[in-house]
C-alpha cells in the first residue's frame, strides 16, 4: 500500500499528468464553464486586486472537481466538506498579495522622497475605457500566471484543498517535492507562459484552460504524493489535439 508522502517520478511525467487533466476536466464538463463565467462575472465588479487574490482560490475549486471526478464523489459533497480548505487559500493568497502590495508602497514611497522635483507640468494622457468583454479572463489568465511563477503554489494548492495537514507542513511536502522532482519547475513555467499567450489570444481562453490547470495539479499531486496508478484515458486519449497524441507517443 502506497503511503502519503513526496516521492520522486519519471520526467516524462507530465505527459500523464495532461492526459489526465485533460480527462478529469472533461467529466464534470458543464460545471467548469459555469464556475469560471459564474466566478469572472462576480469578480468583473470588484479591482484587479480582488482577482489577483481569488485566482488561487478558484484553481483550488477547479482541483476539487478532478477529485470529485478521480474518486467518483458526488461534486456537491465534495465542495460542501471542502470550504475550510478553500479559505485557507484565500488567507494565505490575501497575505501574499497584501504582504507585496505594502512592500511596494514602502518602496516607491522612499523613491518619490528621494526624487528631485523638475517642475515641469505632468502631461495629461488620456486613458481609454474601450474595455474587451472578456478582459477579465485576460487578466484572471494573468494573475494565475503570475501566481505560478512563484512555483510554490503548484503542489501547495492541492495539499492544502485535498488533505487536512497544517499549512506549515503543505510548505514542507511542497519544497521537498519540487526537490525530489526539479523537472516540475519547467513544467510549472511553461505552463505559466501558455496561460500568459491564453491572455493575449482572447479572454475567452480561460474557460479551457482554468479547468486543466486544475486538472494538471490534481494529477501531478496524485501522481508524486499518493503514488496511484495512472488514470483509464483512453476514450480521453481519442479527443485529444494531434500535437498532444504525438508528444504522448515519444
Amino acid at each position: 500500500m502506497n503511503t502519503f508522502g513526496p516521492r520522486q517520478v519519471e520526467a516524462s511525467s507530465w505527459r500523464r499528468w495532461l492526459s489526465e487533466a485533460l480527462h478529469l476536466s472533461s467529466q464534470h464538463f458543464i460545471l467548469n464553464v459555469v464556475l469560471v463565467l459564474f466566478t469572472l462575472g462576480v469578480a468583473s465588479q470588484f479591482p484587479a486586486l480582488v482577482l489577483t487574490i481569488i485566482s488561487p482560490v478558484l484553481v483550488g475549486a477547479f482541483v476539487l472537481v478532478a477529485y470529485s471526478a478521480d474518486a467518483s464523489i458526488s461534486i456537491a459533497k465534495i465542495l460542501k466538506s471542502s470550504p475550510l480548505s478553500l479559505l485557507r487559500i484565500l488567507f494565505c493568497s490575501t497575505a501574499t498579495v497584501l504582504t507585496l502590495s505594502m512592500s511596494m508602497f514602502i518602496i516607491l514611497l522612499i523613491i518619490q522622497g528621494s526624487a528631485i522635483p523638475s517642475g515641469e507640468p505632468s502631461v495629461y494622457v488620456e486613458k481609454s475605457h474601450e474595455i474587451s468583454e472578456f478582459m477579465t479572463g485576460s487578466k484572471a489568465l494573468f494573475s494565475i500566471g503570475i501566481w505560478l511563477l512563484v512555483i510554490l503554489p503548484w503542489f501547495a494548492i492541492p495539499l492544502i484543498v485535498c488533505t487536512d495537514l497544517p499549512l506549515r507542513l503543505c510548505l514542507d511536502h511542497t519544497f521537498k517535492a519540487f526537490n525530489q522532482n526539479k523537472f516540475v519547475v519547467i513544467v510549472v513555467f511553461v505552463c505559466a507562459l501558455l496561460l500568459m499567450a491564453g491572455a493575449l489570444l482572447h479572454g475567452l481562453t480561460v474557460v479551457p484552460l482554468y479547468p486543466i490547470l486544475g486538472g494538471i495539479l490534481y494529477a501531478s499531486y496524485r501522481h508524486i504524493f499518493l503514488g496511484l496508478p495512472p488514470l483509464k484515458t483512453a476514450s480521453a486519449k481519442v479527443k485529444l489535439p494531434g500535437f498532444v497524441r504525438s508528444l504522448q507517443g515519444k
